[in-house]
């Protein structure tokens, strides 16, 4: 029986893909898309809006947040600001550019192309599973016995 997750595993009955490891090579989709679904957003907005769209129930955590923010920053995807405005620290504010905004239409098309290849593992993987689950259940045959009739001397 597959291991059932502490965090999302009660009540939808899914497995726990924590275990699996983090897929961080899809935090940066998720984080252009949670910035431009806001427009002006800082980091820990940008980790509540990714929470909701982790690939895996590990979610992405504030170093993966940062350092894949300061790269995008660093290929002019994103830009930053500090925002002063409010009582309390001051706060990073990053928004999307044109060139984050071509970058997430490229890691559609990106995402696109591996949902097909997921879908056909995960269908090799169910059907694997199905044929060694049928050739566990068949009956056993008495020691001796043969399904092959050349071998019993027939034929």
């Amino acid at each position: 029986m597959p291991r059932r997750c502490h965090r999302y595993g009660q009540g939808n009955g899914g497995p726990c893909s924590c275990e699996m490891g983090n897929l961080y090579r899809f935090a940066e989709p998720v984080m252009l898309l949670a910035i431009a679904g806001r427009g002006e957003v800082h980091g820990y907005q940008i980790a509540q809006e990714a929470e909701g769209m982790a690939v895996t129930h590990a979610g992405l955590d504030s170093g993966v947040i940062y350092r894949t923010l300061r790269r995008l920053e660093a290929a002019g995807r994103v830009v930053s600001r500090w925002d002063t405005s409010r009582p309390g620290p001051a706060r990073r504010v990053y928004v999307l550019t044109e060139s984050g905004m071509q970058h997430l239409r490229e890691w559609a098309q990106v995402l696109e192309a591996v949902t097909a290849s997921l879908q056909a593992l995960t269908h090799n993987c169910q059907k694997a599973a199905q044929s060694r689950r049928s050739a566990a259940t068949r009956p056993a045959l008495p020691v001796g016995v043969s399904t092959s009739r050349n071998r019993m001397g027939a034929g």
